[in-house]
């Protein structure tokens, strides 16, 4: 197993204050404690702390010890902190959930023109000659049927999934599993979609956004 370096500390420890831990005395364990249960040494953690003191997560008294800051835990902002962190895994499934329900939507209501912005983005990342290009047009490709579902919460929902998904690890995970091939394969899923889509056929569109979601989560995943 990799050695934990100061910022891995930081991401876990963050992630365990927002789902909660410590907030009862509000004060977080010493130093020397989360030393021996991260397995590194005690200047690790005290960078680590450093960090989550810089972005106002917790704040340090000398002789008394951290203490969290003063947050709602129940909020939109904590909770979208605790998403932070999401598994590629877990993203996969919310994506096989919402997606394909979104893209029998964007079948029913979406205007011709939402449809036409929608071929436009398909039309670009077909004819992309590198893979981030790619992975924008990709991207905008599903947003823009997020869009023609004319339901205001859903397209918010998929705003925040495609912002986890564009931070750095997630980027360079989806690099790892690209290639040319696999390109071909989801431009021709794209267009299977596309085509159901202009059919006006909520039932070709749900399927076509599973088949493809199938696809991704098998390269992604591996499974």
């Amino acid at each position: 197993m990799p050695k934990l370096v100061a910022n891995d500390i930081a991401t876990m420890l963050k992630k365990r204050i927002s789902s909660g831990e410590w907030l009862e005395d509000g004060r977080m364990p010493p130093e020397r404690d989360l030393a021996v249960e991260f397995g590194v040494a005690r200047n690790t953690v005290r960078r680590a702390v450093g960090f989550l003191e810089d972005d106002g997560t917790v704040v340090r008294h000398v002789g008394r010890g951290t203490f969290l800051t003063a947050k709602d835990t129940s909020s939109i902002a904590s909770m979208v902190a605790r998403m932070e962190g999401t598994s590629p895994a877990d993203m996969m499934e919310i994506r096989q959930l919402l997606e394909p329900a979104a893209a029998a939507f964007a079948a029913t209501n979406a205007s011709a023109a939402e449809l036409n912005a929608v071929r436009e983005a398909h039309k670009t990342a077909c004819e992309s000659q590198d893979m981030p290009t790619f992975e924008h047009w990709d991207a905008e490709f599903h947003h823009r049927v997020f869009a023609c579902c004319r339901n205001d919460f859903l397209k918010e929902i998929h705003n925040l999934m495609r912002a986890i998904r564009n931070q750095s690890p997630w980027f360079e995970m989806k690099k790892r599993s690209f290639s040319e091939e696999r390109r071909l394969v989801y431009c021709e899923e794209h267009q299977a979609l596309l085509d159901a889509l202009l059919r006006r056929d909520p039932d070709g569109a749900k399927t076509a956004m599973l088949v493809h979601l199938g696809t991704v989560g098998k390269n992604l995943l591996g499974r």
